[in-house]
């Protein structure tokens, strides 16, 4: 390992030190394109197209852009616990909270309407959106006995609603590579005497009617907390432990067999890795629950500190050949200088 700079070095105190890799200049890299730090943090992205995309905070904010980041406007507030938001296409889209509301937009977000009422039964939270054409798939939440999946074939006309409480004990992300075939990561099921479930990822190749595990950590409680899909066979999930190791799993056959890549060792204990973003098979990123971020260009076996001063990170999107992420600053963009 390369000496750290004092600037580096500094910011590597702040986030706990722990490093797994060599230090990293990557950071000029990432830019500020939108200053708005968030009470809380921001939770989710979605950019159906490289021109609009939509931010939500935990605080219950909707911000909207309609020319590739570079202004941004207000299309909601007070809607407490966003969580998670999926746009269809430039007007057609859904929001959700860790409360149970869920919300959608038929206008491009000039209006968000609960449709709560409309789900064949009550849910304790929305943790993760996506959607293949006009297939809808949400998941949530994350804890508390939240294990429902919800499916629309219509675009939200109609649902159906699928209890996956015999395979996890807590739902974070949905993802799915084509109509048939998609993930869902979690926390697994309770273990014996009390103890607390490992990440879990699930598997569906019927389009979600049936659900199957494919990968269980090993170690004690955590979550796969959020999933990237790289390519039809290649798919990197953050692993959200409690140990104060950061972790990925990665597979290379489109789910059916995972490793276990470690990130850094020595962190502090809680909360750690949430977010993971890449923007080919080699280069990726990984941010959380700390100051800075980790940087892989060799497929995640390695990774490198990336000494920004944002933290708290939860979501990157790709939006054609960039990345998007929000932090503790605002929201960012990866342009590659080199």
């Amino acid at each position: 390992m390369k000496t750290l700079d004092v600037a580096t070095a500094l910011l590597v105190a702040l986030s706990g030190g722990g490093l797994h890799a060599q230090d990293s200049t990557s950071a000029l890299d990432w830019t500020l394109i939108y200053a708005r730090p968030a009470t809380g943090k921001y939770e989710d992205i979605s950019f159906p197209d490289p021109t609009h995309g939509w931010v939500v905070t935990a605080r219950g904010d909707i911000l909207n852009t309609a020319d590739g980041g570079a202004t941004w406007t207000s299309q909601a507030s007070g809607l407490s616990g966003l969580r998670s938001i999926d746009l269809v296409d430039r007007m057609h889209g859904f929001a959700g909270t860790l409360t149970g509301k869920l919300y959608a937009t038929s206008d491009g977000g000039a209006v968000w309407t609960e449709i709560t009422a409309s789900l064949p039964k009550a849910a304790k939270g929305f943790c993760g959106i996506t959607h293949v054409g006009n297939r809808i798939h949400i998941v949530g939440r994350y804890t508390g006995g939240a294990t429902d999946y919800f499916y629309s074939p219509d675009g939200g006309k109609t649902w159906q609603v699928s209890d996956l409480a015999d395979l996890a004990s807590g739902l974070v992300d949905v993802s799915f590579l084509n109509e048939n075939v998609g993930f869902i990561g979690g926390m697994g099921k309770t273990k014996a005497q009390g103890q607390p479930g490992s990440a879990t990822i699930l598997k569906t190749t019927d389009g979600g009617r049936h659900w199957h595990t494919v990968f269980e950590h090993d170690g004690g409680r955590g979550f796969a907390w959020k999933l990237f899909p790289v390519s039809a066979k290649i798919i990197h999930a953050a692993l959200q432990s409690q140990d104060g190791t950061y972790r990925v799993a990665k597979t290379t056959d489109a789910g059916d067999h995972w490793e276990t890549l470690i990130v850094a060792t020595g962190r502090p204990t809680g909360p750690a890795v949430q977010g993971i973003g890449f923007l080919d098979a080699n280069t990726g990123w990984v941010g959380g629950f700390f100051r800075g971020m980790y940087m892989t260009t060799d497929g995640g076996h390695t990774w490198t500190f990336v000494p920004v001063t944002d933290g708290i990170i939860n979501r990157f999107e790709r939006v054609g050949n960039t990345l998007i992420t929000a932090g503790s600053r605002g929201v960012l963009r990866y342009e590659h200088s080199r």
